[in-house]
């Protein structure tokens, strides 16, 4: 597979039905026709290597605890990922230790580079209509984020290809 070929894909994480959790849904439903392969799992985890087909990008969209201000939008790049942080996922597995499973048993499939687009959530124990006000409000900053990440990949990819 030429690079050309390749792409990004957004994998937005979070349950529907969970106040601060369902960010993630919450992004999916606004990035449709974003430029890039999108999918929704309410769950991450490994359920997410079945998502990775083989794309250059990978940006994860998923609620985050790391102890700041509720709504602050996080950019963290693959080398900034935390090992084994229940902060970035409460679903098992964290990001960091999916992707290296994945390497392992798909070599050739994960993606080159790695985003996490986390929202700092703090109401995780309530259904979605007690979602933190900050939360929800960060939402449209959080796909305007990801919005630019695909047209600066697609810059690179294009500038690549004319190389």
């Amino acid at each position: 597979m030429s690079t050309s070929d390749r792409s990004a894909v957004i994998i937005c994480i979070g349950n529907e039905l969970v106040a601060d959790d369902a960010v993630g849904f919450e992004v999916y439903n606004r990035l449709s026709g974003c430029g890039a392969r999108l999918e929704y799992c309410s769950v991450g985890g490994i359920d997410l290597l079945p998502m990775l087909e083989g794309e250059t990008d990978l940006i994860v969209v998923d609620a985050v605890q790391l102890g700041v201000v509720p709504g602050t939008v996080h950019v963290i790049p693959w080398e900034s990922l935390p090992y084994e942080s229940s902060a970035i996922s409460s679903h098992g597995l964290g990001l960091r230790e999916t992707i290296e499973i994945g390497t392992t048993l798909y070599p050739g499939t994960m993606p080159e580079r790695i985003t996490l687009v986390g929202i700092e959530g703090r109401c995780f124990n309530r259904t979605k209509e007690f979602m933190t006000v900050e939360v929800q409000d960060a939402i449209d900053t959080a796909v305007t984020i990801i919005e630019e990440l695909i047209q600066n990949l697609a810059t690179v990819s294009s500038q690549l290809e004319n190389c």
